[in-house]
C-alpha cells in the first residue's frame, strides 16, 4: 500500500509491474487534480508499467479536469513508464461524462474502458498486457 486515504488508495503489484488505484467518494475537479499528482509521484517511485485504475466507487462532477487529464496529465504518466491503464468506469453518470470527456484528449498509451462491474475482467486484460 502506498497511499490509503478516505477518497483515493493506491497500491502497487511490484512483480506485474502494476499500480492500483481506487477513488471513492465525491470528487470535483480541484480533488481530482490532487489525487493525479499522488499518483504520479507512485507512478515515478516505482516505475509502473501497467495502471488499474478504478473509479467504480467515484462520483461527482470533476468533468471540468477532464481535458488536463488528458493533454497534461497522461503524458507525464507516460514519461514515468506507463504504457497501459485499464480505467473502470463509475455507475455515477457525472463520473462517467467525465471519463468519456478525458479520453477524447488522450494519446501515447492503450486505455481501455470497462463496467463498474468489470474489475476481474479489466485485471486480466492489464496483467496480460505485454510491455
Amino acid at each position: 500500500m502506498l497511499l490509503d486515504t478516505p477518497t483515493l488508495t493506491i497500491s502497487h503489484n511490484a512483480p506485474a509491474g502494476m499500480l492500483w488505484v481506487h477513488w471513492i467518494g465525491n470528487h470535483d475537479a480541484a480533488s481530482v487534480r490532487q489525487g493525479c499528482a499522488q499518483l504520479l509521484s507512485c507512478a515515478s517511485q516505482t516505475h509502473s508499467h501497467k495502471l488499474l485504475n478504478d473509479s467504480s466507487e467515484a462520483f461527482g462532477e470533476w468533468w471540468p479536469a477532464a481535458e488536463w487529464i488528458g493533454r497534461e496529465f497522461i503524458p507525464q504518466l507516460v514519461t514515468t513508464g506507463v504504457q497501459a491503464i485499464a480505467w473502470i468506469n463509475s455507475m455515477d453518470w457525472p463520473s462517467r461524462y467525465g471519463v468519456a470527456s478525458t479520453m477524447q484528449h488522450v494519446q501515447g498509451l492503450q486505455v481501455q474502458l470497462f463496467d463498474f462491474d468489470q474489475q476481474e475482467k479489466a485485471q486480466q486484460w492489464l496483467l496480460a498486457f505485454q510491455v
